[in-house]
């Protein structure tokens, strides 16, 4: 039984996975197969291109990549930040044989023009695995564990004290630090009326 994910699975996902991380999905005026996807963000544009197999992906990677350059020409100026952040992703569920090795490196190293992710059966077994395969372009999940007490910059003077340095002077920098204010300023006026 064959279990390896179709391209439209693969797809799927991973609509799925860039839109929740806040790109949006874009409709090309023309020229883009119904196997590619394309998304920009606030800061870049991805094109995510799944072949049927190694051999497609190999072959045809070179024009998805064209394609893209041409959308982000036409609709970016060289200037705006986000014409730099152009994004290739190339996708197949068939394994890439041993003799490619070296030609997928190649691939995936190549910084010319845009970046490449590339991810074959190899790394794709299950759609979790696209998730991976994406993590350069979703944004950092950061699972925060703060303990009860007082926020950091609350203790921060406390902590300080510890090293020798005065309280009230620490407590006057994290002050000027959360109202926006200068902190040199704030400091020199403490200093001033000592």
């Amino acid at each position: 039984m064959d279990t390896s994910l179709t391209t439209s699975q693969l797809l799927a996902a991973t609509t799925e996975l860039l839109e929740s991380g806040g790109y949006n999905s874009v409709q090309p005026s023309n020229g883009w197969a119904s196997n590619s996807r394309v998304f920009e963000d606030p800061y870049g544009i991805v094109a995510v291109v799944a072949y049927q197999t190694w051999s497609d992906l190999a072959e045809k990677w070179p024009d998805a990549q064209g394609q893209l350059v041409e959308l982000i020409s036409a609709h970016l100026t060289r200037p705006e930040p986000k014409s730099w952040e152009g994004y290739l992703v190339l996708l197949t569920p068939s394994e890439a044989p041993a003799s490619a090795r070296s030609q997928l490196a190649d691939i995936r190293y190549d910084t010319n023009r845009v970046r490449k992710l590339v991810a074959t059966g190899d790394d794709l077994r299950t759609l979790d695995d696209v998730e991976q395969a994406l993590l350069p372009l979703l944004p950092l999940q950061v699972e925060a564990q703060l303990e009860s007490g007082p926020a950091l910059l609350e203790r921060l003077p406390t902590l300080l004290a510890e090293r020798g340095i005065e309280v009230e002077a620490a407590r006057t920098v994290v002050n000027a630090f959360m109202a926006n204010e200068s902190i040199l300023e704030r400091l020199h006026a403490f200093r001033s009326r000592e």
